[in-house]
C-alpha cells in the first residue's frame, strides 16, 4: 500500500538563503525534465519508424552504448549540475513514469498531448538521501541535495530542514517511518504559490488484516441534504442490522453553511472591488479580483478535509460493524448533471476514492455498484415505482405502493445498496416487470 503525505518546512538553519538555492535546485529540475521528456518521445517515435521500415526492432544499445534510459540520465546530469546523482536518477524514473503513463493515455494517438512541466515541477529526492530524525525541538529532515563539486565549491553537505506543527496523524506517521514500520519512499520539495515550500513523502506498508465477516456489507447512498446514509447487510442472515439514526447518517449541515459563508464573501470582496486601495486599484481586474482566487484555494482545501472525514467516518463504521465490503454508488457522471457551479465542482470521485484506499489499507473490500432504481425500489420486496418516492412534495419520504413499506428514502436507498448483487437484482426486477406489462397488453388484445 503506497501513500504519502505533505508536510510543511518551517525553516532551514544551515543555510540562511536556502530558498534562493531551492529555486536554482527547481529550475535545472524544470529544464531537464522537460528536456528528458522530448528525448523519451522522439526516441519511442524513432522506433516505431524504425520498426515500420526495417520490421524489427532498433538495437538501442549498439546505437547509445547503454541502454536509452541511462543515456537521458547523462544528459539530465549535464543539466542539473547542482543536485546529487542519486536525484537525478529518482527524477529520471519520475519522467520514465510520467511518459509512458502519457503512451496509456494515447499520445501517439493525438488524444492528448506530451507532458510538459512548468517552472513550479518539484525538487526530487531518492529514498536514501534523506532522512527523518525527532530532535529537540521537533521532526527534523535531513537531505542530500548537492553533487561532490558543488559541496566542496561551497563548503556544504546535508541540509536539515525543521517541520511546521504536525497534527497526531502525521506524527504518528513519521514516527512509524522512523522505527522502519512503513518503509521511506522518494520525497519531493516543492513551492505552493504563496511561497510557502512543503516536503511531500511517499511511504508503503502491508495493508492490516482484519478477521471481518465478508457476509455483512456496509451500503452507502451519497447525497445533498445527507453527505452518506450507511446500513448494513447481513446476507447469511438476510437482515439489515439495527443502528441508530445518528450513527448512521452524515448530515450536509457543515458544506451548507461553509457555502453560504462563502457566496457571502465573495459578494463582499465583489463589492469591495470597486473602491480597492492602491495597491490593487489601476492594476486590471485580474489584481482586483485575486482574494477570489484565494478563495478557490480555501475551497480545495475544505473539500479535501471534508472527503477525508466522511471517508474515515464510513471506514470506522465498517470495522465497528464488522463489516467486510462497503458497497457506494458510483457518480462518475453526477458533475455533468450539475447546473449549480457549486455541486457541479464538488467531487464525489475523490471521496470513493478516499474511500477505496482507505479500504484496501483496512483489508475491506470495495465494490461501486449503479445507483439507478436504488432510490425507487422497496428494499423490502423489491417492487420498483417512480410513485413509491416523490420527489417533489416528500423527498425524504419512501412508500412502496405495493406492500404500503414506509422508510425514510435515504434509509431505503443505502440499504438498495447494501444487498449483493444489486445491479443485476434490479435489471432481473426490470425485466420481469416489462415482461408483465406485455403479457398484459397481450390479453387486452384478445378480449
Amino acid at each position: 500500500m503506497n501513500k504519502c503525505i505533505k508536510i510543511a518546512i518551517k525553516s532551514c538553519y544551515e543555510i540562511n538563503h536556502y530558498q534562493k538555492i531551492l529555486s536554482d535546485l527547481r529550475y535545472q529540475s524544470w529544464l531537464a525534465c522537460n528536456r528528458a521528456m522530448t528525448y523519451y518521445y522522439t526516441f519511442a517515435m524513432e522506433k516505431m519508424e524504425y520498426k515500420q521500415v526495417n520490421g524489427g526492432n532498433m538495437d538501442e544499445r549498439g546505437r547509445f552504448k547503454k541502454s536509452h534510459k541511462a543515456w537521458v540520465e547523462n544528459r539530465m546530469n549535464e543539466i542539473m549540475t547542482m543536485h546529487q546523482s542519486g536525484n537525478v536518477a529518482q527524477t529520471n524514473q519520475f519522467i520514465s513514469k510520467r511518459f509512458k503513463d502519457d503512451v496509456k493515455k494515447g499520445v501517439f494517438k493525438g488524444q492528448v498531448s506530451i507532458s510538459n512541466f512548468k517552472q513550479t515541477v518539484p525538487v526530487i529526492l531518492h529514498n536514501k538521501n534523506y532522512s527523518i530524525n525527532q530532535g529537540n525541538k521537533g521532526f527534523e529532515i535531513k537531505c542530500s541535495l548537492f553533487n561532490l563539486p558543488y559541496q566542496k565549491e561551497n563548503d556544504i553537505k546535508r541540509v536539515t530542514f525543521r517541520i511546521d506543527s504536525l497534527d497526531n496523524g502525521n506524527k504518528s506517521i513519521l514516527n512509524k517511518i522512523i522505527l522502519g514500520i512503513y518503509k521511506q519512499g522518494s520525497a519531493h520539495i516543492q513551492e505552493d504559490r504563496k511561497g510557502k515550500w512543503y516536503l511531500t513523502i511517499s511511504f508503503s506498508f502491508e495493508p492490516t488484516v482484519r478477521q471481518l465477516d465478508m457476509d455483512k456489507i456496509v451500503g452507502v447512498d451519497l447525497g445533498l441534504v445527507n453527505t452518506a446514509v450507511m446500513q448494513v447487510y447481513d446476507s447469511g442472515i438476510d437482515k439489515w442490522d439495527e443502528s441508530r439514526w445518528k450513527e448512521t447518517v452524515i448530515n450536509g449541515k457543515e458544506i451548507m453553511y461553509f457555502r453560504q459563508r462563502l457566496d457571502a464573501r465573495k459578494r463582499q470582496i465583489q463589492i469591495g472591488s470597486k473602491i480597492v486601495g492602491g495597491g490593487r486599484i489601476g492594476h486590471g481586474y485580474k489584481t482586483r479580483m485575486k482574494p477570489l482566487t484565494d478563495i478557490g484555494d480555501k475551497v480545495d482545501r475544505f473539500k479535501d478535509t471534508y472527503n477525508h472525514k466522511v471517508s474515515k467516518y464510513i471506514l470506522d463504521f465498517a470495522i465497528k460493524h464488522n463489516a467486510g465490503t462497503i458497497q457506494m454508488e458510483d457518480l462518475s457522471g453526477f458533475s455533468d448533471q450539475q447546473s449549480d457551479k457549486f455541486l457541479k465542482n464538488w467531487s464525489y470521485h475523490d471521496l470513493q476514492t478516499k474511500v477505496s484506499y482507505k479500504c484496501e489499507e483496512a483489508g475491506i473490500r470495495f465494490i461501486l455498484i449503479d445507483p439507478r432504481y436504488t432510490s425507487k425500489r422497496c428494499s423490502k420486496c423489491g417492487c420498483i415505482d417512480d410513485a413509491n418516492r416523490d420527489g417533489e412534495n416528500r423527498q425524504s419520504k419512501f412508500e412502496c405502493v405495493r406492500c404500503g413499506y414506509k422508510e425514510n428514502a435515504d434509509i431505503n436507498a443505502a440499504r438498495n445498496i447494501s444487498i449483493p448483487m444489486i445491479d443485476d437484482i434490479i435489471k432481473a426486477e426490470l425485466k420481469r416487470g416489462a415482461q408483465v406489462e406485455i403479457n398484459n397488453i397481450q390479453q387486452l388484445t384478445i378480449i
